[in-house]
């Protein structure tokens, strides 16, 4: 969906040690209110077209750095809606962005302006991640590949499928893997759109335990996700169809897929917000640690979790 609270944040300035930070912020890319264009419907078949032309010239690219092959098993999922595309189409540009200053350091592009309705919004926005990619080749004299084309009868959920799987690659080559404070942010944001939401205070956080890792944080935001599609049920929305107990019995799970999740999942919470009109809350009154670890990111979630319960009710 063309989110209606997303903000455009700078992205990093450069790939030193000091770029974490930045670049999280700009790889967030959430959620500012859009001037909507009006456009033509954007059938999926159209957007899986073209991320099919943009993972043919990653795995160019890709094949020239020798990175690795991302290997992690394909997402089964049954069902999604544009806003679930249009999140991870956003995630795209942004990761293409971040390897385009890595690889030939590329001043760091804005997000493409909204537009409506939100199946324009995702064409555009993979649109931009392509021509951006499509740029870095031509930078560094790598060979566009021949396009690729996605399947005629696509739905969302294939496009989403393979805008997920582009992701999974861009991160095997991506020399500055996302970090539990990116992940962290993403979840304050949707702390935000739940508390607007419900109209309520911002619950106490449980007690921090130490020792998690990315994994259970992934595993953690998976529950939010599962309360998310309760809630959003209960409202009639289309939901996301991922099978949830198949992705809860993956293992090293790193931190630039748990980043991801939370992308999708603040996707359908701004969704949620949407449908009763409900305004973000102020950020909440915590303590963001100096030294962000993934049990400060699994204690928020877990946060988020109870709040989320309140919804679904």
């Amino acid at each position: 969906m063309a989110s209606g609270n997303r903000k455009h944040g700078t992205n990093g300035r450069n790939a030193t040690a000091g770029c974490g930070r930045a670049l999280a912020l700009a790889a967030l890319a959430l959620c500012s209110a859009p001037a909507a264009l009006a456009q033509e419907v954007v059938a999926p078949a159209q957007v899986a077209d073209v991320v099919a032309a943009l993972r043919a010239d990653l795995e160019a690219m890709r094949f020239v750095m020798g990175a690795s092959v991302a290997a992690p098993a394909r997402w089964q999922v049954t069902a999604a809606a544009p806003r679930h595309a249009l999140y991870t189409a956003e995630t795209s540009f942004a990761k293409v962005n971040r390897l385009a200053f890595e690889v030939a350091g590329q001043p760091l592009a804005a997000m493409p302006p909204p537009a409506a309705p939100p199946s324009a919004a995702v064409l555009a926005t993979v649109a931009s991640a392509h021509e951006r990619l499509r740029g870095l080749l031509a930078r560094v004299g790598v060979e566009a590949a021949v396009p690729g084309r996605g399947a005629g009868n696509a739905t969302w959920a294939d496009a989403l499928a393979e805008m997920v799987e582009a992701n999974r690659q861009l991160n095997a080559m991506l020399v500055h893997e996302y970090r539990p404070a990116e992940i962290y942010d993403v979840v304050v944001e949707s702390m935000r759109h739940v508390a607007g939401i419900a109209d309520a205070p911002y619950p106490r956080l449980p007690r921090l335990a130490v020792g998690k890792t990315t994994t259970d944080v992934y595993k953690s935001l998976l529950e939010c996700f599962r309360l998310a599609r309760q809630a959003e049920a209960r409202r009639d929305m289309d939901t996301l169809g991922l099978n949830l107990r198949r992705e809860r019995r993956r293992q090293n799970v790193p931190a630039s897929e748990a980043y991801d999740l939370s992308r999708l999942l603040l996707a359908d919470i701004v969704g949620l917000g949407q449908s009763v009109r409900a305004t973000p809350k102020a950020v909440p009154p915590y303590d963001r640690p100096h030294y962000i670890y993934s049990a400060h990111v699994h204690r928020l979630a877990d946060g988020l979790a109870g709040m989320l319960e309140t919804l679904s009710q």
